[in-house]
């Protein structure tokens, strides 16, 4: 995270460390980064834009008895943070798993932007549906914005940014 925010630093974006042992449900999480961003967008706190929240931590996804889909934690925060924000204009992020590798995918995790729900949309997904299935994986494949970089070999924490411009 110190890394990533002196790249921030470097390119006139103001990093906001949020701390790296956030834990609890992916979606939870997804749904408070959204309200920090949407707050930051609005009023400049916790700064003015343009910032980066930066965090780190493990989140969990519960499954309960359902059948899940694919995906895992890195991605279902991201799917809970696109639904959260409905394609705010100036909001963009990525969350990835350190190691390479996010549930069982051979994805690391993914990106959004501003038209991830309108070009899931485009393709007959609908994100609410898929994160309720857990189906976050094939939700960000279908729009080729997951993140695939391999095994790392190094399992440092799960890496998450928000940028807010």
């Amino acid at each position: 995270m110190q890394a990533a925010a002196r790249v921030a630093r470097d390119h006139g974006i103001a990093p906001v460390l949020l701390g790296d042992a956030l834990e609890g449900e992916a979606r939870d999480l997804g749904i408070v980064m959204a309200g920090i961003s949407k707050a930051a967008a609005r009023h400049g706190t916790p700064a003015q834009p343009p910032l980066v929240l930066l965090s780190g931590g493990e989140t969990t996804v519960s499954i309960g008895a359902r059948t899940p889909g694919r995906g895992g934690r890195n991605t279902e925060f991201l799917l809970s943070l696109a639904t959260a924000l409905q394609g705010h204009p100036d909001i963009f992020a990525l969350a990835a798993d350190t190691d390479g590798i996010d549930g069982t995918e051979d994805a690391a995790g993914a990106l959004i932007r501003p038209d991830t729900l309108s070009r899931g949309s485009a393709r007959g997904l609908d994100a609410g549906a898929k994160l309720m299935a857990h189906d976050s994986y094939s939700y960000f494949d279908a729009i080729g914005e997951l993140i695939r970089t391999g095994p790392t070999l190094t399992n440092v924490n799960d890496f998450r940014a928000v940028l807010v411009l």
